[in-house]
């Protein structure tokens, strides 16, 4: 198979392309990223030695593509063609496509087993593709033409052309009876048409084929076996297309698209597509099953299901208006203020990617790892640059034109979804704005139950909710795949996005009413559509509680063998909502979460608050609460050298070792702690604690802190202290530490790091931090073993507590308590409910005799 090789001036980048390519084709397909340099403050760059040994990784005997984004990058590659051996070098193509698109289509012809040469002209027609959607012409060369300089257009050379055009160069050919011609017609069923990935799966599917397949649509007619010029056509839902086929197999290959076609073309049913129009003005609104149908409302687009009514709340981001004049300092001055906002930035994004997984869920956190790239993105950040260098403004001035520019031109592109990124460009902008202008974050805030109104809601807003408070959203732009949309379907708040001018004159307080699942909205309801609305929302809710109600059963093997399931949480808001979701309790609440996105630290009445709070939304629920975790890959500023500065932050002062070496800032939390004990029972948890030396003195700080507090007769109670179980050293001393501690956690994301030496945030070396590798899983298996010897529970806390497919293999490893995001909880108990002690056990075994993550893997597809 052709192998595929990025290289890039950013890693970030690589791997973000990587991951694209990896999606459309399953990970077939050997690619490898060479980007970015070693050197920490300057990362930014391009390595021949890097780019030579990620060609000799791909390599397997068909060839290597490698494409490049611009200027050394080309340089770096050329260089590396020099450092390899001839024969090697010889099997190597250098591509000028576009980065993204060119590595999409090579990726998808190399995973149907093309040749290197196929590959290559697939890649290089990106280009042409591209500038067909602009309504650019190309010239013979195949260089974009602007719209009056004239020439007749062309194709990119080697570029497949469309079925009707005609090779000046080619001979006629010679008259053969023509093949007998099949065709497919169907209605494309996806909302959002055939864009990249159906179009791949399009051409993957006839991979196994020797038939010539045309896609036709109106006058148009394209190669089917083209990602690029499948995308030329822009097919939307809903529109007939045809496939005409000629060939030996062609009736087996429009089949195969049959059969593609049935399922989706691969994207998943999409429910609210389905009532896209439904609640629109002038639609009448469907009757909910239990509830008197409201009359027809206008409305917007449905985006995340269920009924809310309440008063209005508006929200007005900090970017609605430009900021105001100022003066500016030198260019030099401006410029190196732009710089560390956007450092700050990305410290923050990075909080709030953490954030968002513990709440929500990872898929949805990713959100916030699009917004980094948006934030690094060369073009806007360089053209702020220039504007301060050439324009002489203060960098608030010229952040804000960039930022403005570019959301505009997102608004205008005809793609919905295209145009919903606006509000995550917006939302980037607005937050570097608030570090440049040193404003304090400005995310909705609610005093009361309220219907939530906005122009645009970006995923910081969205993070910064508390769902307590809203009982709704309706925005006046955006659409069903806006990310403030997916957060809210991730959060149980109904949604309606789009709704347009209707929104615009409600005032603050007004009653408004929605149903997320139609997109109707109502706006100062009549008493009788009042009642009607109410009824809705009852019915919804009732729907809603039934659902859950399996989720607050205990999670009880089919043996007999009890499993306790907590929530993660990073605040006191997350906990009703984990509680609804059928938690048990709380398994970890990360404490740090109080300490970001702020100047200065939380003081002691502000943590105890927030403790009682988390204890109060769990009556009689055990809570754990971890101490402050900061360092590696959660730097505080204002914390000082401890949290940043480190050559090699995970090796350094972090978690327990920050605690002790803060010890004023570490007595703070510990009080408060107590004094929130005080009220309701709570557990506290150190974490990275490596030897029982660090335990005893982190217990006697905690000691020290009582006695104080018995000094000052404040109230306090008292608290179990247990260990997180992340580093190696910890499992080889579990029977020491288990002395000392009430219970052991397993944080799973830094023990596999630390037990494969692996850094979790490089992608480089993702395969290996692996939690399901089984040296992971061993060291799972010992500590459950030392637990259990001096009678201690032991949980796990890490990502792959909940991970339903790993679920009955940590059954299987006697794991007491697993704790996860609040969402995942029902599931966890269901799987959890199906599994034999026995057989798990069994699982366990088999799995801890495999060689890699990647094994165990598999054998959990399998069943085992």
């Amino acid at each position: 198979m052709v192998g595929i090789v990025v290289v890039t001036h950013s890693a970030v980048l690589g791997q973000g392309v990587k991951e694209l390519a990896e999606q459309m084709t399953q990970g077939r397909v050997p690619l490898a990223v060479a980007g970015g340099i070693d050197d920490p403050d300057h990362p930014i760059g391009t390595d021949p030695v890097r780019v030579m040994a990620a060609i000799e990784e791909v390599q397997q005997g068909d060839g290597v593509l490698v494409l490049m984004d611009l200027g050394s990058a080309l340089m770096s590659a050329e260089t590396a063609l020099d450092l390899l051996p001839p024969e090697v070098a010889a099997q190597v193509r250098l591509c000028p496509a576009p980065l993204v698109e060119g590595v999409m289509a090579a990726a998808v012809q190399a995973s149907i087993g093309a040749d290197l040469d196929t590959v290559l002209r697939e890649a290089q027609s990106a280009l042409a593709v591209k500038a067909e959607l602009l309504g650019m012409p190309l010239s013979r060369e195949g260089i974009p033409l602007t719209r009056d300089s004239g020439g007749t257009g062309g194709d990119v050379p080697g570029a497949p052309r469309e079925a009707g055009e005609a090779d000046d160069a080619a001979p006629p050919a010679a008259t053969a009876a023509p093949e007998a011609s099949h065709e497919l017609t169907l209605m494309v069923p996806n909302r959002l048409g055939l864009h990249a990935r159906p179009a791949a799966r399009i051409v993957t599917a006839l991979g196994p084929f020797m038939a010539d397949v045309q896609l036709v649509r109106g006058e148009r007619m394209v190669s089917a076996r083209s990602v690029n010029r499948i995308a030329t056509l822009a097919v939307r839902g809903g529109e007939t297309i045809t496939f005409r086929a000629t060939g030996a197999d062609a009736a087996q290959a429009l089949r195969a698209l049959a059969d593609l076609a049935a399922e989706n073309f691969g994207d998943a049913p999409d429910a609210a597509g389905s009532s896209a129009v439904t609640g629109m003005p002038g639609t009448a609104a469907r009757g909910k099953a239990g509830a008197t149908a409201a009359p027809a409302a206008k409305g917007g687009v449905p985006a995340s299901p269920g009924v809310a009514v309440g008063p209005v709340a508006w929200h007005h981001p900090a970017f609605d208006a430009p900021p105001p004049d100022l003066a500016a300092g030198t260019p030099a001055e401006e410029t190196a203020r732009l710089e560390a906002a956007l450092d700050a930035a990305r410290r923050e994004l990075a909080a709030l990617e953490r954030r968002t997984a513990a709440v929500a869920g990872r898929q949805e956190a990713e959100i916030f790892v699009m917004h980094r790239l948006l934030l690094d993105d060369a073009t806007i950040a360089g053209d702020a640059r220039q504007r301060i260098a050439e324009r002489r403004e203060p960098a608030e001035a010229a952040w804000y034109v960039v930022i403005d520019e570019a959301a505009e031109s997102f608004r205008q592109l005809p793609e919905g979804y295209m145009r919903e990124r606006a509000a995550d460009l917006v939302d980037v902008g607005a937050r570097v704005l608030r570090l440049l202008t040193g404003a304090p974050p400005t995310g909705p805030r609610l005093d009361r139950p309220s219907v939530l109104l906005a122009t645009d809601l970006g995923p910081s807003d969205m993070a910064h909710l508390d769902p307590a408070l809203v009982l709704g959203i309706v925005t006046m732009q955006g659409g069903a795949t806006s990310h403030a949309a997916i957060l809210a379907r991730s959060m149980g708040i109904p949604a309606v996005v789009g709704a347009g001018a209707l929104a615009a004159n409600v005032a603050d307080g007004i009653t408004v009413g929605l149903d997320g699942a139609t997109g109707e909205i109502w706006i100062s309801p009549a008493p009788g559509v009042l009642a009607s609305i109410e009824s809705r929302r009852a019915a919804w809710l009732a729907a809603r509680q039934a659902a859950l109600a399996g989720a607050s059963r205990p999670a009880v093997t089919t043996d007999g063998r009890q499993v306790h399931v907590h929530a993660n949480i990073g605040a006191p808001a997350d906990a009703p909502v984990a509680l609804q979701s059928g938690a048990e309790g709380v398994g970890l609440f990360r404490t740090e979460f109080l300490f970001l996105d702020r100047a200065t630290a939380p003081d002691e009445e502000e943590q105890r608050a927030a403790y009682a709070a988390a204890a109060a939304a769990m009556p009689g629920l055990p809570v754990v609460v971890r101490t402050l975790d900061i360092g590696g890959d959660k730097p505080v500023p204002y914390l000082g050298d401890f949290a940043a500065g480190e050559d090699n932050p995970f090796l350094g002062v972090r978690g327990i070792r920050f605690c002790l070496a803060r010890r004023e800032l570490f007595l703070t939390q510990l009080r408060a702690l107590l004094r929130a004990a005080a009220e309701h029972p709570l557990r506290v948890m150190f974490p990275m604690v490596a030897h029982p030396g660090e335990l005893a003195a982190a217990k006697a700080l905690l000691d020290e802190a009582r006695h104080a507090l018995n000094a000052e007769g404040l109230p306090h109670g008292p608290v179990e202290v247990g260990i997180m179980v992340e580093v190696p050293a910890a499992v080889a001393l579990a029977d020491q530490l288990a002395r000392e501690a009430a219970f052991f956690s397993i944080g799973t994301n830094d023990l596999a790091q630390y037990v494969m030496a692996a850094d979790r945030g490089n992608a480089a070396v993702a395969d290996l931090s692996d939690a399901l590798h089984p040296a992971v899983l061993r060291m799972v298996r010992d500590t459950v073993a030392a637990g259990n010897a001096a009678g201690i529970p032991v949980a796990m806390c890490g990502e792959l507590a909940g991970s339903a497919e790993a679920i009955p293999l940590l059954v299987g490893l006697g794991l007491d308590e697993l704790s996860m995001n609040g969402p995942a909880i029902p599931r966890a108990k269901d799987v959890v409910r199906g599994c034999d002690m026995a057989a798990c056990a069994r699982l366990a075994e088999r799995a801890l005799d495999l060689p890699d993550a990647a094994a165990v893997r598999r054998l959990l597809k399998e069943g085992g």
